[in-house]
């Protein structure tokens, strides 16, 4: 693991905080767990890919904090009327398919 890499240890916190602030900012119950289950899931995958490819992880996690800043203000501020439960199945979904998808394709590209 290297440390040295300050550019993807700085987007890697700023992703860290944008998901405490996301699950923070709500009531908790099952569905900010699940959340933020969600969120650890981007981390640890991103981590994990850093480890082989770090370049790779490096983007996707640029591309997160992206997509995660847009639905994150969504479900915080742009939550009534039932709104927010769209918010936050899209927060979930997309955090868990792109860390399983970077997960399967970077321990694929190990084998290589």
């Amino acid at each position: 693991m290297k440390l040295t890499d300050k550019r993807f240890w700085i987007a890697w916190f700023v992703l860290l905080i944008l998901a405490i602030v996301s699950c923070m900012a709500g009531v908790w119950n099952e569905d900010t767990a699940l959340l933020g289950a969600a969120y650890a899931l981007s981390l640890l995958s991103t981590w994990l890919c850093h480890r082989i490819r770090p370049r790779v992880a490096f983007g996707n996690l640029i591309v997160m904090i992206a997509y995660n800043a847009v639905l994150s203000y969504n479900l915080v501020f742009n939550s009534h009327y039932g709104a927010g439960l769209t918010w936050w199945f899209f927060a979930l979904l997309l955090n868990a398919v792109h860390s399983l998808v970077m997960l399967v394709c970077s321990f694929a590209s190990k084998d290589r």
